[in-house]
């Protein structure tokens, strides 16, 4: 591999820290060198941002069910509940023909799913797939879902949840080029519980919070064979409103261009993107972000590179911002004969934070929630991914550089001076000095048989203190591990372990720094084919029953269950 060579210094305890991670990280691929390979999609490659993954509540779409029991594929998802600060169930299984390994001449399709559970703290769950003809030109589907608790982990009906999503999609196929296009709707409905106790005699309504999104994207792609040109043209608007009188429309679209030079050994690149945002919440502001970025990438058999620049212009009406940043962008790869591949490479970017970036991260935010982008100065990083022997799969990425602008969530008192003010909306602070970070990310894929697979994700992140004691609610350690495994032909099972590092929080009426315990939480399901199209399933949440605290003052459901059927038809 041709090396980066980074002459870059740290601040003594900085660097042992990293030290300490990068160990950390080689010890747990060495401890797993016993497994074997798991197939291409579930492995990960996981680029750093500043903002969390996506929002928790996305649900995959249902692929056509096909049974062929001399290829038995895994089939089922890996069972992932996020651990914010909302309760969430995702279930997306299909549903496996348990036959007796006799090959059908016709192989029967179901391309329409239909799930309905019902469990403790009043839970409903419905969720409804439609989709139509898969092997047509144009393909389109219906995907409706509904998933609401009557009541919470405290104070009954205070506490309770409601999500609801409406989402339509279609794609068109042609020779040379793909259009594809999606409209959906979202309400998720939830209060805000994390008040003191104990409070005097208040309406519900007073704490209830709505969001309503509506969003809606289409996108044209070039799939022509041997084309000289390959692009991508894609635009998504979203429009947001909550409970509270705040709308934010957020208008996207980006452009991909390849350009081969010489055949695949030198290639120009051109990323772009416009984003356009108008929040109005007590004023209007209106706030933009253009970004293109130019690149040439070699590729010379083992050895790789690419060389760009992001220019990147941002604007913020109401805070005066007008401004225009350039970052270099190098990257060095090499791929050895076993295809597992080693990269380094420098990188700067400016983050976008908007309000339903931040909802999705954490939706107890107060009005009038200050919004600034976060600038990523400069990182340099390194990583790997490949085979490491038959059955076994890696991904890995170590970084560090800084931030600046880079936000927190704590605990907002709007009458500071008073004991019992209430605490139960979070204000985003943000650090304007430059916040130096180390990131370390590793996950480990496995199946030794075609009935059992498993990962193991580990991500550390360390935050050098500035303007806080503590980076507030940021974790330092997240691990988790996921099984999924066939029992039986009837049978299979899913267990799902996780574990959050503990958290800092400031009380804002004491100021007073609070610690909340790290979180270990288990789960468990289990699911039986009772044929080609029905399956009934039992999912546990939370096995060891603790209200374990993700922000602070809102504990989560303690031990809770989701009994239901699958129908696919």
């Amino acid at each position: 591999m041709n090396y980066l060579k980074i002459h870059y210094s740290l601040p003594f305890n900085n660097f042992k820290v990293f030290k300490i991670m990068l160990i950390f990280s080689i010890i747990l691929i060495k401890s797993t060198s016993v497994f074997a390979q798991l197939d291409d999609d579930i492995i990960i490659t996981k680029d750093r941002k500043v903002e969390l993954p996506p929002a928790n509540r996305v649900f995959e779409k249902i692929p056509p069910v096909k049974t062929n029991p001399e290829d038995r594929q895994m089939k089922y998802s890996f069972f992932d509940r996020k651990l914010k600060g909302i309760e969430e169930v995702k279930f997306n299984p299909t549903v496996v023909s348990p036959d007796g390994g006799k090959k059908k001449e016709v192989e029967e399709k179901y391309n329409n799913y239909l799930s309905l559970g019902a469990g403790n703290f009043g839970r409903v769950f419905g969720e409804l797939y439609v989709n139509s003809a898969q092997e047509s030109k144009f393909i389109f589907g219906v995907h409706a879902m509904h998933n609401s608790t009557i009541r919470g982990p405290i104070d009954d009906k205070n506490s309770a949840n409601m999500y609801d999503k409406v989402d339509l999609s279609g794609k068109y196929l042609a020779e040379k080029f793909k259009v594809n296009g999606g409209l959906s709707y979202n309400r998720d409905q939830y209060y805000f519980y994390g008040y003191k106790r104990p409070r005097v005699e208040f309406d519900r309504q007073e704490i209830r919070q709505i969001l309503n999104t509506l969003n809606f994207n289409v996108g044209f792609e070039n799939i022509a064979p041997n084309s000289r040109v390959d692009y991508a043209l894609k635009t998504n608007i979203r429009s947001f409103k909550d409970n509270y009188s705040a709308q934010e429309t957020d208008w996207t679209t980006t452009f991909n261009a390849y350009f081969p030079i010489i055949e695949d050994k030198f290639i120009a690149v051109i990323d772009a993107d416009a984003n356009m945002t108008q929040r109005s919440d007590a004023e209007v502001d209106k706030r933009n972000l253009f970004r293109v970025i130019p690149s040439f990438k070699v590729n010379l058999n083992h050895f790789g590179a690419s060389l760009g620049y992001k220019a990147i212009n941002e604007f913020d009406e109401v805070k005066k911002i007008n401004r225009t940043k350039g970052f270099p962008t190098v990257e060095l790869t090499y791929k050895f004969r076993s295809l597992i591949y080693l990269f380094a490479g420098y990188d700067g970017n400016i983050v976008r934070n908007t309000l339903g970036s931040y909802l999705a991260e954490n939706p107890y935010l107060k009005p009038k929630t200050k919004l600034l982008n976060t600038e990523k100065l400069q990182e340099f990083y390194v990583g790997g991914k490949g085979d490491i022997i038959s059955g076994l799969s890696f991904n890995f990425k170590g970084s560090m550089g800084y931030y600046k602008n880079l936000y927190y969530f704590n605990n907002f008192a709007p009458k500071s001076n008073e004991i019992l003010a209430d605490t139960a909306k979070f204000d985003v602070l943000y650090d304007s000095l430059k916040t130096q970070y180390v990131n370390v990310n590793v996950q480990l894929n496995y199946q030794p048989v075609q009935s059992w697979r498993t990962y193991l994700r580990t991500e550390i992140n360390h935050y050098q203190r500035r303007s806080f004691e503590k980076p507030f609610h940021r974790p330092l350690l997240t691990v988790r591990w996921g099984n999924t495994l066939i029992v039986s032909d009837r049978i299979i099972t899913n267990l799902d372990v996780a574990y959050i590092g503990t958290t800092f929080a400031k009380n804002p009426t004491s100021n007073v720094l609070i610690t909340n315990k790290a979180i270990f939480d288990v789960n468990a399901e289990f699911d039986y084919l009772f044929g080609k199209q029905f399956t009934a399933f039992v999912k546990l949440n939370n096995i060891l029953g603790k209200k374990y605290e993700r922000y602070l003052y809102y504990p989560q459901q303690g031990l809770n269950f989701l009994v239901g059927i699958n129908f696919s038809f």
